[in-house]
């Protein structure tokens, strides 16, 4: 997977660099979340910041200077520290929370862990109700009293709704980085990059075409400017560029229409020539807001035509 550095990219990565940095220097580390909706890359930072500080092996141990940590589904406190046994590559086992609690200690030590990222944290509130958002936040903040390293929290936006059930864990992590969506508006430019970019597998002619100002301002209404719904369709695009004569408006109204969204009319499909430029975020609509996550362009304005 090819790595896109958009600016948002950049300023996460620069704040998980800040973060990381403070590690070490005290016993209050600096932590930090990253909110946004799915598909807006919050997993891929993590993912690549790892990348960029791998392993290395020596003799005797191991050094880990990054873990990367996965919520599961309705975790319990047990499996809360078993998830971070997983996260630095042990095998987990069986044993009781405060095994797993000890554990943990014992591998990020022996290891030389410096940072912490621990991702899809709306798994601590999902189904749960305020006791249980409480317990999830209690054994968060157990974790980060024991390691006293940073820790960035990935998630979506309604794994706020976790910190402010909390004042503990929320003084303990006051910083937020919300990633978006592309604005097309403000970030025509950068979205038109980002498409050629992701076009590397299309001919020339093709790649500059469908980076051109017309077609990514439709290509936006089509994804609504989430990350990986662009490069799903772009990865969908290189494909009809193989069983097609040429990439024109047409072919892509046709996309659309057999694998988006079948029951769409001519003036609601982002290729037509008739179609209304707006947003595709009424009731039924393929980019409804989520009930719990509400609309990550909520604020924005964009332009009607």
């Amino acid at each position: 997977m090819i790595c896109i550095e958009t600016a948002a990219f950049q300023e996460a990565m620069i704040r998980l660099s800040d973060c990381h940095a403070d590690s070490g220097q005290d016993d209050n580390p600096q932590s930090m979340k990253l909110l946004g909706v799915a598909g807006v890359g919050k997993s891929f930072v993590f993912r690549e910041y790892c990348l960029r500080h791998p392993s290395v092996v020596g003799d005797e141990i191991t050094h880990v200077p990054v873990v990367r940590v996965s919520i599961p589904s309705a975790p319990s406190k047990k499996d809360i520290f078993a998830a971070f046994v997983r996260g630095i590559g042990a095998h987990v086992g069986s044993g009781t929370a405060a095994k797993f609690r000890y554990r943990v200690e014992t591998l990020y030590v022996n290891s030389g862990v410096e940072f912490i990222c621990v991702d899809e944290i709306q798994h601590l509130v999902d189904r749960g109700q305020a006791q249980t958002y409480a317990a999830a936040a209690d054994a968060l903040k157990e974790m980060l009293d024991l390691l006293k390293l940073p820790v960035a929290y990935g998630g979506a936006p309604r794994a706020e709704i976790l910190f402010s059930h909390n004042g503990q864990l929320r003084s303990r992590v006051p910083e937020t980085l919300r990633l978006h969506p592309f604005n097309p508006l403000a970030q025509l430019s950068e979205l038109r990059s980002f498409l050629f970019e992701l076009a590397h597998e299309l001919n020339d002619e093709n790649r500059q075409w469908l980076a051109s100002a017309p077609v990514a301002m439709r290509m936006f209404y089509a994804t609504d400017g989430v990350h990986r719904t662009i490069a799903l369709m772009v990865k969908r695009i290189a494909r009809l560029e193989k069983t097609e004569k040429g990439l024109d408006f047409p072919t892509l109204e046709r996309m659309f229409k057999r694998n988006y969204w079948p029951q769409v009319t001519p003036e609601l499909n982002p290729f037509h020539k008739t179609f209304r430029m707006r947003r595709l975020n009424g009731a039924g609509e393929p980019f409804q807001p989520t009930y719990l996550d509400g609309d990550n362009h909520e604020g924005e304005v964009y332009a009607q035509r």
